[in-house]
Order: C-alpha cells, then structure tokens, then sequence
C-alpha cells in the first residue's frame, strides 16, 4: 500500500534528465544565444562587466589627458628654446612672436631635425604675420600710409608704409618677417597652393589645362593637386624687397641688406643690367647714411673706394662696393672688379686692428653630466633678452681678429681675377696668401663662441682650398703639355732644344710637388674645418667667381 502510493506520488522525469535520442537537430544560433543569454549573463557577469568597462574608459582618459599635456609641455619647451635662439618683439601678441620665432626655426632644418626647409610653411607663418602687424586696428596702430594714398609700383602694388612712430624692436621684427617673406618667394617661384587641400607643390606637378602631362608626385606625397583648386604660393619677391626699400622707418643698414638680396636675385634670373641697377640703388642708400659729403670716399657712379680720403669708408659702403665687385667680375667686367676689391682691401687694411674680447679661446670645459638639465631649466626660468639694436652701419667698420677672413676673401677674389685675367703666377700667389690668412685665423677662432667669424672663415679657406688645387691642377696638365710639345721639337732642333725640354721638365716636376703637398695640407687642414659651418668636404663646385 506504502509503495503504490509513493509511486503513484513520483513526479513525471524532467527533460533535461531524460536521455535525448542521437538523432535530435541542433537549434539555430540566434534561439541558441536568446535561450543561454540570461543564463551567461547573470547580475554577478553584469557587474564584472560593468567595472571593467568603466576602469577601461577611466584609464584611456587619463592615458590621453596625460599624453595631451605632455604635447604641451613639450611644444611650450620647443617654443621657449628657439624664442632664446631667436627671439622675438617683447611687445608683439604672443601669436605674432609665435609666427616669427617659428618661421626662423624652420629656415633652420638643421635645427629642426629636417633635411630641407619648408618654405610653403615659412611663407604660410610670415603672410599671417605681416597681415597683423600691418592691422591698423591690431598691432599695427600708428602706422600710416607715406604721402597720398602710398606709393604704388608697377607690377608690384601699393607699398611704403611709415612705422617711424613704432618703437625699434617693432620695426626690427617687422623688417625680419619681410625679409624672411622675400626669401621664402624666392624658393616658391613657379609653385602653387591648394586651397581645399592646403598642400603646395611646383606647378609641373599640379594637374590642370596648362598643364597636360604633369610630373608624378613624390613617393610620399598621397595627394593629387588640381588647377582649378590652386592659388600662387607666395607673391613675387620684388614686392617685400620693395616694400622694405620704401617703408619709411628701416635704417640704413637694413635697406643696403635689402638691396644687395634684391640684386642678387636679380642676377640669379639672369637679369644683370636691372641688378646693376638696384647695386646702384643700395650705394646711393649707403652714401646717403653718411653725414658728410659721400663724393671724398666713392665714386657714386662705379662704387671704386676713394682711399686718399683721411677718413675711412663706412661699413655700409665697403659692403656694397664689394658686391658690386663681385657682380662686375660674373657680368664680365674684370677691370672694374679688380679695382673695386683693391681698393675695398686697401681700406680694410687702413683700419686700426682691435683687440676683440670674444675671439679669444675660452678654457676647454669638461663633460658635464647636468648640462642639459641646466639649460632646460634656463630656458623654462629665465626670460629670453631681446638682442639690443645692431649697428646702421654708417660708421667705419671694425677691424678685429675675426673680420681678417674679409681680407682673406677680397685676397681670393683677386687671386681669381688674375689667374682668369692677366697673370696665373700673381693669381695663384694671392691664393696662396689668402689661404695662410685664413688657414691661421680660423686657428684663432677655432674655440671662440663668435660662431657667424668662425663659419666665415671657414668658408673662406674653403674656397682658396679649393682654387689652389683648381689652379695648380691647370698648371700641371699645361706643363705636361708642354713638355710633350718641347720633346716633340727637341729631336726636330739642332741646337737647345733638349735644354729646353729639361726646363719644361723641371716645371712639371716643380706644379706636381705642388700639388702633391696641397693635397697633403687639406688633409691636415681637414680637421679644423668639420664641423664649422657644415664644410666637412672639399669638393668641386666651390663659391668662386670663375674657377
């Protein structure tokens, strides 16, 4: 009675618990997951889930919070070092000293770790600059037009502001940011700007009706430019030169700068007479810097220095007079190139030599684990001084220690002219000299902090370097040449041809020993020029004028 009640009590066998046959098909996936899903996911699952998700999104922000402000922090140091390498107006908006600072940096690659400079960038930084500096209404108040209404230049628009009123920081920042702008025109003639894409590029590559069949892009450019979406890249660069050379407010000296870069653009696009033009034009500046009568130390009309006069030319007529020379010697006219480098060495020569306190070698220093340290901490801390005013230039230069690589280039010069001129002796003796002068300068200079002296000189000896052994290299192949010419009629001749030829020989013998121990001083000259300047080569294709 007992078991028949308990089994009439046992419940029916659940499912799961029941053997299933082999043969029962598999459900879909979607009836799969909807009917484990509440199972998988419980409140304990949702929980885990949840913290982890939050702890997740709560890293990854904090991760870029930090990364952000160490972008920051590393562009505030990036702006703060090259504000101490070249600073900028106290003045100006932080956003115009911004761009300033930040377009000389880039004419520098070897600064900013580049290997070209980007000059669509440059011109990019100095357009925006110029356009505040010249907002009446911004920071250009005070400024005003010269005359009625300015004045405007053919093919290159209205021009000549006066910033007389502006202070002479101002006017130093302003007259860098034209400057830089020219150059950076001169770099981007012939090429256009996309709008859309805000990328540049030369005109042979951008894709249009002018131009049909364009040049590949670079490898790593991933841009197409088309014409219609272009604009130039950059104005011409007459129109900064000739801004600067009718602004009223520049002094003399950065108006002779202008002119004398107008002019060897000028004579780089193979327009020699307007360049001798503009020469004119920046020794006419110059004369007019000085408070006497300019006729008593130049000749107005050739540039030729009037040594006989008791006082000494000024800086900004020496400096003008030596690139006209150089311009005179590339158009042809050696004559009066010579002439001008005579009589700017003679009055170089004719200045008192002083002593100057920074070519002098410092003690070498030993390694200082802390130096960087240090100077990141004078960068952060320490305000960056405004560099005072640089001399007008109207006075007579001075002669130091470091200004003797000037004699030492005017003495390359007329070692050129006279080698392609008159005399390959007296030319290659003035090389010779030059090359000695500088040769022992640069070893003064070699530890001086004068950085701009010690890179002058080491291109000066570069160069005579290099047309010593240009020059000497011609002399060998013509004295072998003539020796060949001198056995060829020895056995022809009855009487002294075989003295002659031993002469010829002797020549030869004497141009190869030279040339065999030149070779020996560069390589022993070698050292002292790495690292100055970026001369570490001496190969062809030197700054001569004709060798």
């Amino acid at each position: 009675m007992l078991s028949r009640n308990l089994a009439g009590r046992v419940p029916a066998r659940l499912q799961f618990l029941s053997p299933q046959p082999l043969s029962r098909p598999i459900p879909p996936l979607s009836i799969h997951l909807r009917k484990h899903f509440g199972r998988l996911v419980s409140t304990t699952s949702r929980e885990h889930y949840k913290k982890r998700f939050g702890s997740t999104v709560k890293t990854t922000l904090t991760l870029s919070a930090v990364f952000f402000l160490f972008s920051i922090i590393k562009l505030g140091i990036y702006q703060e070092d090259i504000e101490h390498k070249w600073p900028s107006p106290p003045e100006w908006s932080w956003k115009s000293r911004w761009c300033l600072r930040s377009a000389q940096a880039l004419q520098h690659p070897e600064y900013t770790n580049r290997l070209l400079t980007d000059w669509p960038m440059v011109a990019g930084y100095l357009k925006e600059l110029i356009e505040r500096l010249e907002n009446v209404e911004g920071e250009g108040a005070g400024i005003f037009e010269q005359g009625d209404g300015g004045f405007l230049v053919e093919g290159v628009g209205l021009t000549g502001l006066d910033i007389s009123a502006k202070s002479e920081p101002w006017r130093r920042g302003y007259f860098q940011a034209l400057l830089g702008a020219a150059k950076a025109a001169e770099n981007l003639e012939g090429w256009l700007t996309d709008k859309k894409q805000r990328v540049s590029a030369p005109a042979e590559h951008v894709i249009g009706p002018s131009n049909p069949r364009p040049k590949p892009m670079p490898a790593a450019a991933n841009y197409v430019i088309h014409e219609e979406d272009c604009e130039v890249a950059s104005p011409p660069p007459e129109k900064f030169y000739m801004k600067i050379l009718t602004t009223n407010g520049f002094d003399t000296n950065q108006k002779v700068e202008a002119a004398l870069a107008y002019a060897d653009w000028l004579d780089y696009k193979g327009l020699g007479m307007t360049a001798g033009d503009m020469y004119i034009w920046a020794l006419d500046i110059a004369a007019g810097g000085i408070p006497g009568d300019a006729d008593t130390l130049v000749d107005l009309k050739t540039g030729i220095l009037k040594n006989t006069s008791p006082s000494p030319p000024s800086e900004n007529l020496m400096r003008v007079s030596t690139a006209l020379a150089v311009h005179n010697a590339r158009q042809g006219d050696l004559p009066t190139a010579l002439s001008l480098f005579t009589s700017v060495l003679k009055a170089w020569r004719s200045l008192p030599l002083v002593q100057d306190s920074q070519s002098m070698a410092p003690p070498p220093q030993g390694f200082n684990p802390l130096a960087p340290a240090f100077k990141l901490f004078a960068t952060l801390f320490i305000p960056a001084e405004y560099p005072p005013a640089s001399p007008t230039g109207n006075d007579p230069p001075t002669r130091t220690t470091g200004s003797a690589c000037h004699e030492a280039a005017l003495m390359t010069y007329i070692g050129e002219i006279l080698y392609a001129s008159s005399s390959r002796e007296h030319g290659l003796a003035w090389t010779r000299d030059s090359v000695e002068m500088a040769e022992s300068t640069l070893a003064t200079l070699h530890n001086s902090p004068d950085l701009a002296s010690r890179g002058r000189c080491a291109q000066c000896l570069k160069v005579g370097l290099e047309n010593w052994r240009t020059m000497v290299s011609a002399l060998v192949e013509s004295a072998r040449e003539e020796q060949v010419e001198s056995l060829a009629s020895a056995k022809k001749a009855w009487y002294g041809g075989a003295d002659q030829a031993k002469v010829k020989a002797e020549q030869l013998r004497r141009w190869e020993a030279e040339r065999d121990i030149l070779q020996h001083r560069i390589e022993e000259v070698f050292p002292l020029l790495d690292g100055e300047g970026g001369l570490d080569t001496l190969a062809g294709g030197g700054s001569g004028l004709f060798v």
